[in-house]
């Protein structure tokens, strides 16, 4: 595959094409921000994997002129932290990988505003996307020319420490690309005004890092097209390429969008694969160094194609290798079938992130807790018993076999899958599919006993004689008490999707969170419905989800013209619609069909009649909170995990 023949970057050998993408490593550093030995051991695991080069997330290179992100990130602007930027080049080059520390000069108006003693700064005075009521002050020039010299200063000190190339940070919309925009930059001084004076912060930092590292490999990450209003456009993207190339970069990264489109940028399940490749092939026409492109590129195929066809010469992969550290390795040893996806919910890598929690992975437990949650073999074969098949029994039952112990799995169901199966039933949620097909791969591969149909009793699972039970029953329907729920033209969410029932040409959707707008979306997008969302709260999809998951499904309701009600009670159903209340006014609403997104609890029925009976039971995912695919997911690991 010529994806994995040896490559050149500058003066950079590489032996193979693939990159792991730059991302943000919130809460694996050490208290001071240096790279510790958790971030150091999730950075190995994937050079471990068989990248070809690393390319690490932001790093702060000035901590005096922001606050916010610059103090949570890892550091490289002091001397204090060149020995554990060592360590970390080290466990890299260990395994035949290349370190590329991507460096940041700044976030400016993207910046974390609550609980930032530093008022944020920005090219221009402009609206924090974070808080619209806080703008930013202008940076002075002599802040412009600290933050040039800060940048080269670590750029210097992390070649000495073992880097092998730098990354410029001059994409999505961070400090540097805020300069080089007409739309955040209006200054009328050098550093503003025409392309030249709104690409000169980028030139000098440019200009000194190369004065020092010297031949070491510059790579420039920017975005041609912001893809929203007033920001920039391919035609100018094209143009900043030319001169970054003509000003001494070694190779492009070719980004897209922006904080505002940042759906664009960290694409969400509901875009396609290969989300960034029109982008990444008209820059490529233009370039006569190296491209590397990204954005949903996870599928081996694809990624192969990427590069047999010229449209890119590097693969980037982001969440991929953060959900299969062993992406690299799978696919040069035709094991494709072995890789765990990812499915693009962005909950653990991006979600976890704005809550201020550690990043991980919803597919993969281990990740950034690699030595944490390593897993053992089991000291003795005990005999485990899972009660269903979803993702959290189906999680356990192959993390425990794969321990060595003795697994059977009960389902009462015909098929595995629990949730997943609705869950996957959108067009727009094909990434789910792969997930599912890999945990069946799994539990065959793995040795579990499978019974489908089997129904689970207490006296059946007090006579299997498990060593440990754990009960992944999942939640159940349980609507809320509105006269008329139990009407024939009433389904719940999992039910609609999964038998995809005739509901007429007008379907009002009851309950506006992820679920319910997913089937909102799919009505309208896919089927061509009318659809009417109804929403108790004042908001469509409930604060916390993760940025580009709330973008893209707002943008589906959209284009599928879903006539959105919010602040609105539900007070009856009826074989014609239901009737809401809204203000204190009463109204009705025409709907051939209802579907109820709401009323889901834990099934805890089978744990409160079990426990006493066995002498190790423990209850997992939805059964015990529902949740997410995450939650799931995370809870089967670790009742498997720490089985003794």
């Amino acid at each position: 595959m010529k994806m994995f023949e040896r490559s050149q970057i500058g003066t950079m050998s590489l032996r193979n094409r693939l990159a792991m993408a730059p991302m943000g490593t919130n809460g694996l550093t050490d208290i001071d921000c240096g790279y510790g030995r958790r971030l150091i051991e999730f950075y190995e695991a994937r050079a471990r994997g068989g990248l070809g080069m690393v390319m690490t997330g932001a790093a702060i290179t000035n901590t005096e002129i922001e606050g916010g992100i610059a103090h949570l990130l890892p550091r490289i602007d002091s001397p204090a932290y060149m020995g554990r930027l060592s360590e970390l080049a080290d466990a890299v080059h260990n395994h035949d990988c290349k370190l590329v520390l991507q460096l940041t000069a700044g976030f400016g108006r993207v910046n974390f505003v609550e609980n930032n003693p530093i008022p944020p700064v920005s090219a221009s005075e402009n609206v924090c996307f974070l808080d619209p009521t806080v703008t930013t002050r202008a940076l002075t020039t002599d802040e412009i020319q600290q933050l040039v010299v800060s940048y080269a200063t670590s750029a210097g000190m992390a070649k000495i420490a073992g880097v092998d190339a730098i990354s410029i940070q001059g994409y999505g919309g961070y400090i540097i690309d805020q300069f080089m925009s007409a739309l955040w930059n209006r200054r009328d001084d050098e550093y503003g005004g025409d392309l030249d004076g709104r690409m000169r912060f980028a030139m000098e930092i440019l200009g000194a890092t190369r004065a020092a590292v010297g031949d070491m490999p510059i790579i420039f990450k920017f975005t041609p097209d912001h893809f929203i209003e007033g920001g920039r456009t391919l035609e100018e993207g094209l143009e900043i390429a030319r001169r970054l190339e003509a000003a001494g970069v070694d190779a492009l990264h070719v980004d897209a969008g922006c904080y505002e489109a940042w759906d664009r940028v960290i694409p969400s399940m509901y875009e396609k694969p290969g989300s960034q490749l029109e982008l990444v092939k008209a820059i490529k026409e233009i370039a006569t160094v190296p491209v590397i492109g990204h954005g949903k590129l996870g599928n081996p195929k694809l990624a192969q194609s990427v590069i047999d066809e010229g449209i890119a010469d590097y693969v980037c992969l982001g969440r991929p290798v953060l959900a299969d550290p062993e992406w690299p390795n799978k696919v040069r040893a035709g094991l494709e079938s072995q890789i765990k996806p990812c499915i693009a919910c962005n909950d653990a890598c991006i979600g976890r992130g704005y809550e201020m929690k550690y990043l991980g992975c919803t597919v993969n437990p281990l990740t950034g807790m690699e030595r944490t949650y390593e897993v053992f073999p089991a000291t003795s074969k005990k005999k485990v018993l899972v009660v269903g098949g979803g993702p959290g029994g189906m999680e356990a039952a192959r993390v425990a076999a794969e321990r060595g112990l003795d697994v059977t799995l009960w389902e009462q169901g015909a098929e595995l899958g629990g949730k997943l199966l609705p869950a996957a039933a959108p067009s727009f949620k094909q990434d789910i599919i792969p997930l599912l097909a890999y945990m069946k791969h799994g539990l065959e591969q793995a040795g579990v006993k499978v019974e489908l149909g089997r129904v689970a009793t207490p006296d059946a699972i007090e006579a299997f004689g498990a060593d440990r039970v754990i009960l992944a029953t999942g939640s159940r329907f349980s609507p809320p008490p509105i006269p008329g729920v139990d009407l024939d033209n009433v389904y719940s969410s999992a039910q609609f999707l999964s038998d995809k029932p005739e509901t007429g040409g007008h379907v009002i959707v009851i309950g506006a969170g992820l679920c319910g707008s997913e089937v909102a979306a799919e009505l309208a997008v896919t089927d061509g419905k009318k659809v009417t969302l109804v929403e108790m709260a004042g908001e469509v999809v409930p604060e916390g989800t993760n940025i580009p998951t709330l973008m893209g499904i707002r943008s589906l309701l959209a284009q599928g013209q879903v006539d959105i009600r919010v602040d609105t009670k539900v007070m009856e159903i009826t074989r014609e619609g239901i009737i809401a209340e809204r203000d204190g006014k009463s109204e009705a609403i025409a709907g051939d069909a209802i579907v109820m997104a709401t009323g889901y609890v834990p099934d805890a029925t089978l744990r409160d009649a079990v426990e006493s009976r066995v002498a190790d039971c423990v209850a997992i995912g939805d059964s015990v909170k529902v949740g997410k695919i995450l939650n799931a997911i995370w809870s089967g690991f670790h009742a498997a995990r720490v089985i003794e």
